[in-house]
């Protein structure tokens, strides 16, 4: 073993020392470089940190190099030990030995502040960058806070932070992220640059809610940061009654105008006004009813939410904003519910109230479109209303996903989808925009776009049943694989029992297990929850016999499901239920005819022409030929593709269906080739697994739909 003074010996001979004063002189020099060169870059104060903590690793390394190895003329090489050079033997003493040490320290040293320097760039710089380039009329809007705790004082904070929003989007040079989007951020602990970095937006306003209940008042703290910098640009506290709620979020949009140096338009000015004053409770029904019309394709959602905007507009006569969302919502059951044709005629009353109250607001606008896109049939002027409500709300998303269902009624396809993407983009945590894009890229058979849009929109609404559905339908599609779609299902762990039921059914329906089917389908049935759904519906007059027969007291929306059950019972051969839920859903039907007769105001041509569509099941179920064609011809050729390319590919098929049940197959073929000519519903997965269609799989026209054209 080396004595202390023998290994400062050997240091000497190997020129430990000398690399140690060197490395020591050029890491200075380096450092000294640094610390005037990084901030003059812009670069970040840790950045120096690195530099020196690199630097003092790279030490310990090159003072072991020294030990082991020398610089010769010759080049590197391992340094001799004492026995092997000779006693008083030096390694390397040649004028090569300073300069190597020099630049081998130094070169240790520049590659720590390299990898430093390039570590500094790939992260701190870009961010900045990234903040610098923040467009500061590209705000967000965070939701307030509650700071009561309430379910009550909750719908007020984010009715308000709704009002806001949608006041900023009123502006013109303003670009506002939508409502669904911030609302993740919610106790969100990500800091405002972050979040700035995420949404593309420069200004950020924050606000909290508090109800002072003693002096039947509220107080709005907001304040509007800039995210490039995390300054204030503008804060204020705002104190005024219940009743002027409205007036807090016009002067907040003004304030914020004024704070970012925007010159309004005297249109604009006039739509920042505050409306007339409502009562608190009469503001959370409407801010209750926005969260549940989101949800809207559920009916249970849109039942909720209609009764919630009934309510406030009963609150307050003259809340205008309720009743145009009132008409919307009677509009939307209208439509898309068998047996709410009632809802067609209260939507007008409500309509001709907003109207009334405020001609000119965006949301009027916006219902009146609806009420003749839906009540008349008419495409043309509904757009006419959707484009002045557009020229006042240039970013609002619902606005542009309606100009959207016009193209996709015309047939304008590709514009549409362009429409609906554009409304996502701006509204992006909506679940009903989702869904739109996504139904419509799947009735363009265009599979991997629509699986994204589905998988969203899932995401964003777990507890919604139909869009489950449609993915497990799109996977199908996609594979043509019970197996694969099995595989998927199984993946979803974390769906609630009734949904989980009613696809474990649809999957046992196209695997052909009509028992698994039937039993998921009667599962739905029994389920309890028929008050939610009833608003607009009547009872359905149908056997009770058994257990398995339709209820009375189902309301007329449950016709889809009688029209599943029925065709089920009638591949399984039971023809006295088969007979018993086709009955059910020929009452239904007629139901709907009924009432369209009763009720002539609007223009039902689409509400029509699908009960014509389902009455000609029904009546091909009980064996009834000529009533089954001339329902199903009816449906064809009142509402063609022509004339609603959404609506009508659907009647292609249900007449298909009424064809195949009468063993008109070659008619069946000609309908089926019609509807995968165009975007529909129908795949080839469809065809070949749906048991349905299982008299046709000998015909040789039928074969040909199979293949995919190359």
């Amino acid at each position: 073993m080396l004595s202390l003074k023998s290994l400062l010996q050997e240091a000497g001979r190997r020129h430990v020392a000398r690399v140690a004063v060197v490395y020591a002189a050029v890491a200075f020099a380096i450092l000294e470089a640094a610390d005037i060169i990084i901030p003059a870059l812009g670069l970040e104060e840790w950045t120096i940190r690195w530099v020196i903590a690199l630097a003092l690793i790279g030490f310990p390394v090159t003072l072991i190099l020294a030990w082991v190895f020398d610089f010769t003329a010759s080049g590197v090489v391992r340094t001799q030990a004492l026995e092997e050079a000779g006693e008083g033997q030096k390694p390397g003493s040649t004028p090569f030995v300073s300069a190597a040490l020099l630049l081998f320290s130094g070169a240790l040293v520049a590659i720590a502040a390299f990898f430093a320097f390039e570590w500094s760039l790939s992260s701190a710089p870009e961010a900045d960058q990234d903040l610098a380039g923040l467009n500061p009329l590209r705000v967000a809007v965070l939701p307030f806070v509650d700071l009561d705790g309430t379910d009550e004082s909750g719908f007020l904070a984010n009715g308000i932070h709704d009002d806001v929003l949608n006041h900023l989007a009123k502006i013109d040079s303003l670009q506002v992220i939508s409502r669904t989007t911030v609302l993740q951020y919610r106790d969100s602990d990500k800091s405002l640059q972050e979040i700035g970095l995420e949404l593309g937006a420069g200004s950020i306003l924050e606000g909290s809610v508090r109800r002072q209940l003693d002096r039947g008042s509220i107080r709005v703290v907001a304040q509007l940061i800039d995210a490039r910098s995390d300054d204030h640009i503008w804060s204020q506290d705002f104190d005024r009654q219940e009743g002027d709620i409205f007036l807090v979020q016009s002067e907040i949009a003004q304030e914020i105008a004024r704070a970012l140096r925007l010159q309004l338009t005297s249109a604009e000015v006039q739509e920042l006004e505050a409306p007339a004053p409502v009562s608190g409770e009469a503001y959370n029904r409407w801010a209750e009813g926005i969260a549940h019309w989101d949800l809207r394709e559920n009916r249970v959602n849109a039942v909720r939410a209609t009764r919630l905007f009934q309510e406030a507009t009963e609150l307050a006569p003259d809340f205008a904003q309720a009743h145009a969302a009132l008409s919307q919502a009677r509009m939307w059951l209208f439509w898309n519910f068998p047996g709410s044709q009632d809802q067609a005629e209260l939507a007008r009353e409500a309509l001709d109230r907003a109207l009334e109250l405020a001609p000119n607001a965006v949301e009027a606008l916006l219902a009146q479109g609806f009420f003749y896109f839906y009540g008349r049939g008419d495409s043309q002027e509904a757009l006419r209303y959707f484009r002045q409500a557009e020229n006042l709300k240039p970013s609002d998303a619902d606005v542009i996903s309606a100009i959207g269902l016009i193209f996709r009624r015309e047939g304008r396809w590709e514009e549409a989808v362009e429409e609906f993407r554009r409304a996502v983009q701006l509204d992006p945590r909506s679940y009903n925009l989702n869904y739109l894009l996504a139904e419509t890229l799947f009735r363009m058979r265009r599979f991997d776009e629509a699986n994204d849009a589905f998988q969203l929109a899932a995401t964003l609404a777990p507890e919604v049943p139909s869009v489950h559905r449609d993915r497990l339908r799109l996977r199908l599609a996609m594979t043509g694989d019970t197996v694969a779609a099995r595989e998927y299902f199984e993946g979803l762990r974390t769906l609630n029992p009734m949904i989980r039921t009613l696809l474990e059914s649809e999957l046992a329906y196209y695997r052909g297990d009509l028992e698994g089917a039937l039993e998921g389908r009667l599962a739905r049935v029994r389920s309890p929850g028929a008050e939610d759904t009833s608003l607009g519906g009547g009872p359905e007059a149908a056997p009770t016999d058994s257990i398995a027969a339709p209820d009375r007291d189902r309301p007329l929306g449950a016709g889809q499901n009688h029209e599943r059950l029925a065709i089920l019972y009638h591949l399984m051969g039971n023809t006295e239920l088969r007979d018993a839920y086709a009955d059910s859903l020929r009452l239904a039907s007629e139901a709907v005819l009924a009432q369209a007769r009763a009720n002539p105001g609007p223009v039902q041509t689409g509400v029509i022409a699908r009960a014509n569509a389902k009455l000609g099941i029904a009546y091909a179920l009980a064996g009834e030929g000529f009533s089954a064609l001339s329902e199903g011809f009816k449906a064809v050729t009142s509402l063609p593709v022509t004339a609603d390319a959404y609506e009508g590919a659907n009647h292609l098929r249900d007449l298909a269906v009424s064809l195949v049940l009468l063993g008109e197959l070659d008619m069946a073929v000609e309908q089926l080739e019609a509807a995968l000519a165009v975007p529909s519903t129908l795949t080839r997965a469809e065809l070949a697994l749906d048991p349905i269609f299982r008299p046709l799989r000998d015909h040789p026209s039928f074969q040909a739909l199979l293949t995919p054209i190359q």
